[in-house]
């Protein structure tokens, strides 16, 4: 494989697109994008210097002091918890002076404006939900995503360095030489430069900040509001501490979050289909029109970390001026899992780098036996047009019956035939197995002929194919006959690859019987074998003899192949 293809598939199972791809789209779009997504941190939160009750009232006036013991008498209360209510107060006033319609101190409830602002909220975190949902699905891989945007060297040098593609074709494989490819791993991994580690840490940081920006029980706090009039929604400070705590939990803790990484998660959500055969337009609108509306929902959350100062609130609504927001689970756990899928992506490298080899002595032999100059491909294959990436997972066995159907079969058929109709069996039972095999091996080249001309321009699902492709419409109707094609397909294939073994198989067991000196005590010659087709005799047996190598090569090959179409599966 060349160099720069195997950067470019390397990239591609890491990151889905390859890094110039990738860094020229997101150029031309963020070029295009009048306003960057840049979610600030909480100024509460950051000007925040809290002090003691105590230190506090010891500030106060001598004057307010006499006042507040003066109070504590007629209210037999302690000056400390009249001191206490008398702050809580003073913040919710400011609380409403600066940001009027949050809390309404006097009847202890939240008010209209926070119910407003928190609906857009979770108009915010449904759009954003599907997108973390995916990557919840594996951290691992999306760890090794994001790494690849926000540390590109760090994937570049695994790639040069630990990638199996990296040694030479043929290469004398051992079990040490995987080890030796983790320990070197482990040892970029370990020793990976802190400026790096500090920004791959900061990337997932700020994603898991939208997850659990994501993961605030919305439904239920919204529907601890009443509307006592009209429209104006409500809610009394006890119902609502519960589910504010978590809100204030999350705001007070907000990581900045950028334009480039909320375009790799969008970009991780889409990256089974990306590829070449993806169009360029279609994927960069996509990304724009995702863009837009996440930048529309995160003006919202800015406008609500701007207007609510949810510590006060919090002080407020739960009655404690010493309260203070918990602190949000981070990601620092995230090294691990970022280790075992870089683990796993080169283990999935070195079984592509097998098959590789596989396939490139394979090559060699090919060449000397059949004079291939390369693997037989299926003579149409429609899914190539496609707008997205279609897998066919009986690319190699697919090739060889289609090239031996079509290149092969109608030169041998003949004399396999001419033997069953004219050969006298000494043994019945051996005449019976030969027919047996014989037809298994001319349904599995019929079948695979018919296959083959159902796939043509032409044909059934060729003609299906090409309206697809040039339509360009991909709806979820449209991805589902794709995919049952593509299982019929492979269905037929594997069909045909089972028939073809067993007839061809049955056929070398009778052929044994015939020509080997040495017989198994269950396979006999024939009666005439001397005397078929008259003076012709002597070059039919000669082609029956070249017939069963052929078939001999062919069922070693095809037990070769397959293995290898089945390791590119999943």
């Amino acid at each position: 494989m060349e160099e720069g293809n195997n950067k470019s598939s390397f990239e591609r199972l890491v990151a889905g697109l390859s890094s110039e791809d990738r860094l020229a789209m997101l150029n031309k779009i963020n070029q295009n994008t009048e306003q960057e997504i840049h979610l600030s941190e909480n100024i509460e939160a950051a000007q925040e210097t809290h002090t003691t009750l105590q230190v506090k009232l010891q500030k106060e006036s001598f004057f307010y002091k006499i006042f507040l013991w003066i109070r504590a008498l007629f209210a037999k209360s302690s000056m400390e918890q009249l001191y206490h209510e008398d702050v809580l107060a003073e913040i919710a006033k400011r609380v409403n002076r600066n940001h009027p319609g949050l809390l309404n101190h006097k009847i202890k409830i939240i008010d209209y404006i926070f119910y407003e602002r928190l609906q857009n909220l979770k108009e915010a975190a449904d759009f954003f939900k599907p997108y973390l949902i995916v990557m919840d699905e594996n951290p691992g891989d999306f760890y090794v995503f994001i790494g690849s945007f926000a540390a590109p060297e760090l994937t570049e040098k695994i790639n040069q360095t630990v990638d199996p593609f990296s040694l030479s074709l043929p290469y004398d494989v051992t079990q040490e030489t995987r080890n030796n490819l983790l320990r070197k791993l482990d040892d970029i991994l370990m020793n990976m430069n802190p400026g790096t580690r500090t920004k791959i840490y900061n990337s997932i940081s700020a994603i898991n900040w939208l997850k659990c920006f994501v993961s605030i029980p919305y439904l239920h706090f919204l529907s601890q509001f009443t509307n006592i009039s009209s429209d104006m929604f409500t809610c009394p400070y006890k119902n609502a501490r519960v589910d504010f705590n978590i809100l204030a939990s999350v705001f007070a803790n907000a990581i900045p979050i950028d334009n480039e990484l909320l375009e790799a998660l969008y970009l991780y959500s889409q990256k089974k289909i990306l590829n070449d055969s993806v169009m360029e337009k279609s994927l960069e609108k996509a990304v724009k029109e995702f863009m837009d509306k996440a930048l529309s929902h995160f003006n919202a959350i800015q406008s609500f970390m701007d207007g609510v100062p949810v510590i006060s609130m919090g002080r407020v609504i739960n009655g404690s001026y010493d309260w203070s927001p918990e602190n949000i689970n981070g990601a620092e756990s995230w090294f691990p899992n970022f280790r075992i899928q870089w683990k796993k992506v080169i283990d999935i490298r070195w079984t592509e780098w097998l098959r590789e080899q596989k396939k490139e002595n394979l090559a060699e032999a090919l060449r000397r036996d059949f004079g291939l100059s390369e693997f037989p491909s299926i003579a149409y294959r429609p899914w190539l047009k496609l707008w997205t990436r279609v897998q066919f997972n009986c690319d190699l066995t697919g090739g060889f019956l289609s090239w031996f159907a079509t290149e092969k079969y109608n030169k041998i058929v003949l004399p396999l035939n001419d033997l069953a109709m004219e050969g006298i069996f000494i043994k019945g039972e051996n005449r019976v197995e030969y027919s047996e095999g014989l037809n298994n091996f001319s349904n599995a080249n019929t079948k695979m002929l018919y296959l083959i001309e159902s796939l043509s321009p032409k044909g059934e699902i060729g003609g299906m194919f090409e309206e697809f492709s040039t339509s360009r419409v991909h709806t979820f109707q449209v991805q589902k006959q794709i995919d049952s094609s593509m299982e019929q397909i492979e269905k037929t294939v594997k069909e045909c690859l089972k028939l073809f073994g067993k007839g061809a198989r049955t056929i070398d067991k009778v052929f044994h019987g015939i020509f080997d000196e040495e017989r198994d005590g269950i396979h006999e010659s024939l009666q005439n074998l001397s005397s078929i087709k008259g003076h012709d005799n002597r070059h039919f047996r000669d082609s029956l003899i070249e017939i069963r190598t052929l078939l001999q090569k062919c069922v070693f090959y095809l037990t070769e192949l397959e293995p290898i179409d089945t390791a590119t599966m999943g």
